[in-house]
């Protein structure tokens, strides 16, 4: 069925939007380590700094580093065991996983009592958090109408953002409390509220609709299809009967092939969809993005700002994120995906130059340059306006798109991992590469991020408005296609669908060209419309393969 308007149902978006609130369990987690090691209410509680003397004491900068790695750690095996849920038992099961270790690490975190405690809860808690990020885009990729999928995925990049900065507004917040414990304490408390939303949400959002047809429950799949994608101004139900047939048809193939790990490698044109969606995965955490999260705080101190101000302006930078993830978002459906990713790989690139700039010139060398340090900090906001908007929302959309179903689960495990591993490593070396080398970390950034932009223009494809039955034919898979939306049509009399001979839509439209014009032709030479009709009349544009009832 030919895409020529937004199929915009309501409910759909509710729904998407509620599945997208897992993003939030995901990125407060995530991000309130960063806020979490700016108080030196925590820093002493741990045994990390010393009251006396206001210095971190020793080893102080490896358990630091200890307290992302295993977070990633956790997040790194985690993922893969939610996409196996999520394929087993449904992307349900998948939320209800993730949430109950969310809740057992966060538990962990608030109540921790040394900074050994502190780090073994970090592993559950990134475990919990990483798997939201994993299952969720998935989830939302499959409720989606595909002229709307960025948006509606979007929504995951908007909630992500939204995490990291309820994560900061809560740390500085709690900043101003008397009570030392209270501090550090709360915060890390109140993570427990996002998990726990989200098993509310399983009692509302429905099983996705592909996953119910690769397990045979055809009936449930389809009512769900026609309750989300119903429209006002398709009182037939044309679009989510074309849709769902076109859904269940390629479910029928899908659940021939193998849905093994090993076939993500083994199959050329699935190697190519991880190559890309792993090295985009690794070059947008390559940004540093992750790094200027968890250790701004950090970033503000060297350029000289005290721990109030730093707080103050991690918020700001957040609020940016949030900003910008909605506005690639809604307008992902217009650009495309690959504008948008090529732009944020490239915008945070000349971003890092600045920063780096700003940072050797002006706070590693002490000048009191006000405007310097100043710029120090724009350079950063720069850099998460165009992560947000270019990386952020548009790489989850671009990830949730390129699998097809029945791997779907296993192929954004696997880009989520390799971010998860990436930023272990990122992390792990962070505070030791800051101390030891100051702004000369921020070249490695730089220089990938400026190489992926390269990769990004000459090789990612162009997924915009696909459904996602028909992402196989950007990789060759033309033969795993059963059926093309452009194909299908509704008999408004008969309440049956109509496939059409592929590439006969095409064809019709032509047809249809040519009669218009033969009209306007005849109308301007004084013929009859009959005689133009006649001239205009192709056959073969309306040959049809078969009819089906729905």
């Amino acid at each position: 069925m030919a895409q020529t308007k937004r199929h915009f149902n309501a409910w759909n978006f509710f729904i998407c939007w509620l599945v997208s609130l897992g993003q939030i369990a995901f990125g407060y987690p995530a991000s309130i380590i960063g806020v979490t090691l700016a108080q030196p209410s925590f820093l002493i509680a741990m045994g990390l700094l010393d009251p006396t003397t206001g210095a971190l004491t020793k080893n102080a900068d490896q358990l630091i580093g200890a307290t992302s790695g295993v977070f990633q750690a956790g997040a790194f095996i985690n993922v893969f065991i939610a996409g196996w849920i999520s394929d087993r038992w449904g992307r349900k099961a998948g939320f209800l996983w993730c949430s109950l270790l969310s809740l057992f690490g966060g538990a962990l975190l608030c109540g921790s009592r040394n900074i050994a405690m502190f780090i073994v809860a970090r592993f559950f808690a990134g475990g919990g958090s990483w798997g939201f990020l994993s299952v969720t885009p998935a989830y939302s990729a499959e409720l989606a109408p595909p002229d709307l999928r960025g948006l509606m995925v979007g929504l995951n990049g908007i909630n992500i953002a939204l995490g990291y900065g309820l994560a900061s507004y809560m740390g500085l917040a709690f900043f101003y409390s008397d009570n030392a414990v209270a501090q550090w304490r709360s915060p890390l408390g109140i993570a427990l509220i996002w998990p726990f939303m989200m098993l509310l949400v399983c009692f509302i959002a429905p099983e996705s609709p592909r996953y119910l047809l690769m397990k045979g429950r055809v009936e449930e799949a389809k009512a769900i299809t026609l309750k989300l994608h119903r429209i006002k101004s398709d009182p037939d139900d044309e679009f989510a009967l074309s849709e769902f047939y076109q859904m269940s048809k390629q479910a029928e193939i899908d659940r021939t092939l193998d849905p093994g790990w090993l076939e993500l490698f083994r199959r050329p044109s699935y190697r190519k969809r991880c190559l890309f969606a792993m090295s985009f995965a690794f070059i947008g955490q390559s940004t540093g993005v992750l790094v200027l999260n968890n250790y701004g705080p950090t970033i503000y101190a060297a350029l000289g700002y005290d721990t109030e101000y730093q707080l103050i302006f991690q918020c700001g930078w957040i609020s940016v994120g949030i900003i910008f993830n909605a506005v690639g978002a809604l307008i992902m459906d217009w650009t495309g995906r690959r504008p948008l990713l090529m732009i944020g790989v490239g915008g945070c690139c000349v971003a890092l130059i600045l920063e780096a700039a700003m940072v050797a010139t002006y706070a590693e060398t002490n000048s009191g340059n006000e405007a310097g340090l100043r710029m120090g900090v724009a350079a950063a906001y720069i850099f998460l306006a165009f992560y947000s908007v270019g990386v952020d929302v548009a790489g989850v959309v671009f990830y949730s798109e390129l699998f097809p179903n029945h791997i779907r689960a296993k192929g954004i495990a696997l880009s989520i991992a390799v971010i998860a591993l990436t930023d272990l490593v990122y992390l792990q070396a962070t505070a030791t590469a800051f101390a030891n080398i100051g702004w000369k970390f921020y070249l490695i950034f730089i220089i990938i991020s400026g190489l992926g932009t390269i990769f990004v223009y000459f090789y990612l494809p162009e997924t915009k408005g696909i459904p996602l039955e028909e992402m196989s034919a950007l990789f060759g898979d033309t033969d795993d296609i059963a059926v093309y939306a452009a194909d299908i049509h509704l008999d408004h009399t008969t309440h049956e669908i109509v496939v059409d001979e592929h590439g006969q839509e095409q064809l019709r439209r032509r047809s249809a060209n040519q009669q218009r014009a033969s009209e306007q032709n005849a109308r301007t030479e004084g013929k009859g419309l009959t005689s133009a009709l006649g001239n205009g009349k192709h056959d073969d544009a309306t040959a049809t393969t078969h009819v089906d009832k729905v």
